[in-house]
Formats: structure tokens, sequence, C-alpha cells
């Protein structure tokens, strides 16, 4: 299945989610940097096709009710797509659903997990950057984030980012 590629989405609700995707387009806006649908990447860059994936991210979903967790921290890094991103601790929720992900799909590490939603893309170091981040960490840290849906994306490294889109989603249910 050459050329499409898949990636597992943990997502909250729609309120939550468009705050998210508000301080993203601002910040896009503000420093040149690509407009992308914030998430927390389970799994990424599967060469599989969405109608295979299906019925695994319904077993991950499946037994897990929806749950909240605290943003940590807002942060940076020097990687691309982790350039500036809020950070979450390993809850006993997320650790579980990273472990279904990893087990199913038989992609990724436990013990490599860092759950984030990313707030923007190659952001360069700055000033700015840090003003921003420190503005955002006081308004986030400590905020907790409902999560309620496992989606299948056409999306990776490969993809440019207007392409990718949700083309599935698994409600989680206890």
């Amino acid at each position: 299945m050459s050329g499409v590629y898949h990636s597992i989405w943990l997502m909250p609700p729609a309120d939550q989610e468009e705050a998210f995707s508000t301080i993203a387009r601002d910040l896009a806006k503000r420093f040149g940097s690509p407009v992308f649908q914030p998430h927390l990447t389970l799994v990424e860059d599967m060469p599989r096709s969405c109608e295979e994936l299906k019925p695994l991210a319904e077993q991950v979903a499946s037994g897990i009710a929806p749950f909240e967790a605290p943003v940590e921290t807002v942060e940076e890094s020097e990687l691309y797509y982790r350039s500036f991103y809020a950070r979450f601790p390993v809850t006993v929720q997320l650790r579980m659903l990273k472990e279904r992900a990893v087990d199913l799909f038989k992609v990724g590490s436990v013990e490599a997990f860092m759950p984030h939603i990313s707030l923007a893309y190659g952001v360069a170091k700055s000033p700015e950057k840090t003003d921003a981040i420190a503005v955002l960490r006081n308004g986030w840290q400590g905020r907790s984030v409902r999560f309620d849906r496992i989606c299948i994306v056409a999306s990776s490294q490969q993809t440019p980012i207007e392409e990718w889109r949700i083309r599935y989603e698994a409600r989680l249910s206890a």
C-alpha cells in the first residue's frame, strides 16, 4: 500500500480542540509557521490503509472511558514537530492507551512516550518564542484536558501538513 500513511491521534472534545486550534493558528500567524490540527500522537507514520486500521483503533478505544489529564507544562525543543508544545504526565490512562496502541499496531515504544500536544511546528528559539511559551505556560499549566476519541488520520512526515485529515474516529467507551 505504497504512498498511503496513517497516524493514530488521541483527541479532546470539540470545545477543547478549538481552544488548541486557536492557539496553533495564532502562533502560526505570529511566527510564520504551518497551521495544523493540534493532537496527541499515539502512533505515527504507518503505511497502512484506514480500513485495515479501523478495527484496531476500536480495540484501543474499547474499555477506556473518556478521561482528563493535566497539562504539566508548556515548553520547547529543537525538534521541528515538537518545537512548541503542551506536555502531559504519563497518566494511567495515557500509558494504557499507548501500550494498547504499540501492542495492536506493532509500532512505537512505550518507553519513549512523551505525551504532548504541539502548538507550533518549526519555530526557532527567540526571545519572542520564550515570551509566548511563558504566557501559555501561565495559562495552561495544571489545566485539565479531556480526551474522548482515537482518530485515524491521513498524516505522516512525508505528507504535506495541509493534507492531513481525520479519516475515522473511535470514541473512548468504558
